[in-house]
């Protein structure tokens, strides 16, 4: 048997709400999509750390990751593979709202968005899966495994 090691990317995100319900969506200066906050993993990080750490340096907020609710696999079509991991951030009071700003990676925008309008317009369209995975996931206490098409 051949054993051939796989090469992939791997990012992590949270699903963060306010107290309304609406769920934290950040667009970073660099990229024409919104999206959870989260990133890249780097090597040897487990998916919570990277998370709580991409979402800190991103937004300068502490959030604890609550359960994993998605793991994704990504068909970037011909591209690497990625997995993607979405975590329960929970929800943020009126303190850690107001204290969400510019983190170490310089200006980034983010609003609160209630779900339902939450769309291709705002997100990539192979994202959609995930975000409507994630919440569901959060809302029924379980977590959901799928693959996806870029």
């Amino acid at each position: 048997m051949d054993a051939t090691a796989t090469s992939l990317a791997a990012s992590a995100g949270a699903i963060i709400t306010d107290e309304h319900g609406h769920v934290l969506m950040v667009n970073p200066l660099h990229t024409a999509y919104w999206n959870l906050p989260g990133g890249h993993m780097e090597g040897g990080e487990d998916p919570s750390a990277a998370c709580a750490r991409e979402i800190r340096t991103e937004l300068g907020l502490d959030v604890t990751m609550g359960d994993l609710l998605v793991v994704a696999w990504v068909d970037s079509g011909g591209r690497m593979p990625r997995v993607y991991y979405v975590f329960d951030g929970g929800e943020v009071d009126a303190a850690q709202r107001r204290a969400i700003g510019a983190g170490e990676d310089g200006p980034v925008r983010y609003r609160f968005t209630p779900p339902d309008l939450i769309d291709g317009s705002l997100i990539p369209a192979f994202a959609i899966p995930m975000w409507e995975a994630a919440l569901t996931a959060r809302k029924e206490e379980r977590l959901v495994c799928l693959e996806v098409e870029m």
